[in-house]
């Protein structure tokens, strides 16, 4: 079993490093994800026109069949869209942990994208019950100390802390899909002790901040607001697998 390390992270190295990581990898990383990226962009205009047309669809008969052909198209779309970061990620995953995808097709599915799927939504289940059990105590608090909703940001750190320690079972399914799911979220959990705070920052408020910035510009109304949005979101997608990836291999050196 892997040891559990207590040497801190250097975040602002790894934030710095990051951006290095993925520019010295840009060209393997354009050769392996050219296709995810160009079926992702389109998509993401598919889903834009999907949603004009439901704007459009606010009339009785043909405009009702209309809105439920759009909903049909928008629900392929985000499906896709899912199924394609997923293989995305993944595949970054693999260029910058320099694994071997020599063999492999410029869109495959395998066991890495499989447990790389199912530890999303483990993940995102674990988020949901942290979240739930927080929500409960700081109810129980508000209801003895009054009113204090300034405080209520604080309900989302003890899922957002879970979910850190966890963040290192993506890096390890890509690298080692052989490797169980439990197994790897138990390895993530050991291997970042020391470092929860850190990696919260790195893997969770970091890249939401980034998400947040990128959303508050698609929606400016600004000239091809929409389409550098779409494309920023692609653009940035390896320089945040490399803040995971380069931290996941940190920790792997002192472990």
């Amino acid at each position: 079993m892997t040891e559990t390390t207590n040497n801190r992270l250097p975040l602002l190295k790894l934030i710095l490093g990051a951006g290095v990581f993925a520019y010295e990898k840009r060209f393997v990383l354009a050769r392996s994800l050219w296709l995810p990226f160009l079926i992702g962009m389109t998509l993401s205009f598919a889903d834009s026109l999907g949603v004009k047309i439901i704007g459009d669809g606010n009339e009785s008969g043909a405009g009702a069949g209309t809105e439920t052909s759009s909903y049909g198209v928008m629900l392929f779309v985000i499906t896709g869209m899912f199924f394609i970061t997923v293989i995305a990620t993944v595949r970054a995953y693999r260029v910058l942990l320099e694994c071997d995808i020599s063999e492999r097709s410029p869109i495959s599915w395998g066991l890495s994208e499989t447990k790389f799927t199912l530890a999303m939504f483990f993940l995102a289940m674990t988020f949901m019950f942290a979240l739930a059990i927080s929500s409960t105590i700081l109810v129980s608090i508000f209801n003895v100390f009054g009113d204090v909703g300034y405080l209520a940001m604080l309900n989302f750190l003890p899922p957002i802390y879970i979910a850190a320690r966890l963040i290192l079972v993506f890096p390890e399914v890509s690298r080692n899909p052989e490797i169980g799911l439990f197994e790897a979220f138990k390895w993530s959990w050991l291997a970042t002790k020391g470092n929860g705070l850190v990696l919260m920052f790195l893997a969770v408020i970091f890249p939401l901040a980034i998400a947040l910035a990128i959303n508050w510009f698609s929606l400016t109304g600004l000239p091809l607001a929409e389409f550098i949005g779409a494309m920023l979101v692609w653009l940035v997608l390896p320089f945040e697998v490399a803040l995971i990836a380069l931290s996941y291999s940190t920790i792997q050196k002192v472990s």
